[in-house]
Formats: C-alpha cells, structure tokens, sequence
C-alpha cells in the first residue's frame, strides 16, 4: 500500500491533477469578489468544500506514502503544505468578523509554488539569497539617502514640496527610481538648473540599473551553486 501511495505522489499525472486543482481554486477565490447570483455563491461554495476534501486527502497520500514519515515533516515545504491545508479546514461563516480567516484560504493558491518544480527553485534561491540581497538593500539604502541629502541641499528652496527634508526627499527619489511618472519630477527643476538631468541620470544608472543587474547576479550564482550541490 505505502509503495503504491509513493508512486503515486510522485507520479506526473497525480502533480498535474494537484496544479489543475489549484488553479481552479485560484479561479473560485476570484469569482467570488463579483457580484454573482446565490446560485452561483452555492457552487461555488460546493465547489470549494470539494477543494478542501480533495487537498486534505492529497496531504494523507503523501504523509503515509513516505517511506520514512519523519522525512515529511523535515520538508519545509511540507510543512508549508499542511499548514495551508489546515487552515482550510477551519468553517468560516459569511461574516466580516471572520475576514481573516477568509483571506488565509487565498494562501492557498500559494500551494503553486511547491508543486511546480521552477517555482520552486526559484524560491529557495531567493531564499538562499536573503543575506546577500539584504547587503545589497543597504547599499541601496546609503545610496538613496546620500542622494536625498544632496537634492534636499541643492532644491528645497525653489521645490520645498518635494526637497524640503531628506525623509520627503528619499520618497522622491523613490518615485524617480520607479519610473512612476519621474519626468514630473526632474523636468521642473530642469527648467532651474540645466545641470539637473545629471542629477536624476546618474541616480537612476547607480540605483536603478546597476543594483537591479547586480540582484539578478546574485539569484544566478545562488541557482548555479544549487545546480552544483
């Protein structure tokens, strides 16, 4: 029975069931923010009852097809899985005191990423990153604020209500290292100071451009040494 239930979760098809079902309740969590007939809140409200059934007995095949049961709670993204799960089996009545309770279950469509091999992947580099990426978010961080001291110095006075401080100065650059609209930022002081578009170029190539390539090296090499474990 155990090496049946083994072969079956690790079977191609049993994972594709699982990713066609997560979707589906990807698909039932966004209807239901429209307006929809009662009809159609019923089904869907079967249709999710069904879900849940269907995730709890996926949980059970793999729990009781691992050779070794202890391994399963060693997997973070078993555990990750269960919780899910669990959460989902918790009743919430259609009121707005249970809310969250009701935005916990959109978590699981959260459940993507440990059945999709990529997803996966993609998420333990990132994880594996975090200390790497937090030097980097320093570094950011100085960059900003040395920046935003230098625009509240030279632009306060004619600009006050975007350069008045460095704490507005920082949000900003922040609109500016978006790209959110970042010409109405840098075109009135263009017509101030000719030398402004330095300002703005320069930030945006430090900030912008060279930490984004710099994080990207960073995913790279932490999924190349992963490849090589």
């Amino acid at each position: 029975m155990n090496k049946f239930l083994f072969k079956l979760k690790e079977g191609r098809i049993f994972q594709f069931v699982v990713i066609l079902i997560i979707i589906l309740n990807a698909i039932t969590i966004g209807v239901t923010t429209y307006d929809v007939s009662e009809l159609t809140k019923q089904a869907i409200n079967y249709l999710d009852y069904s879900i849940t059934v269907f995730f709890v007995i996926e949980i059970i095949i793999r729990f009781v097809g691992e050779p070794k049961k202890l391994d399963f709670f060693k997997s973070g993204w078993n555990i990750f899985d269960t919780l899910i799960v669990l959460i989902s089996l918790i009743p919430i009545p259609n009121n707005s005191s249970f809310l969250l309770l009701r935005l916990l279950r959109v978590f699981r469509v959260l459940r993507l990423i440990s059945v999709v091999p990529e997803l996966k992947k993609i998420i333990e580099a990132l994880l594996a990153s975090v200390k790497r990426v937090f030097y980097v978010g320093v570094l950011l961080f100085i960059i900003l604020y040395i920046y935003a001291t230098i625009g509240s110095i030279l632009f306060s006075i004619d600009i006050p209500e975007r350069w008045s401080d460095v704490g507005i100065a920082m949000i900003t650059l922040f609109q500016v290292l978006t790209l959110s609209s970042w010409e109405q930022v840098l075109l009135p002081l263009q017509e101030i100071y000719w030398w402004a578009w330095i300002y703005f170029f320069s930030f945006i190539i430090i900030c912008g451009i060279t930490m984004l390539n710099l994080l990207i090296a960073i995913l790279v090499d932490v999924v190349i040494n992963q490849k090589k474990l």
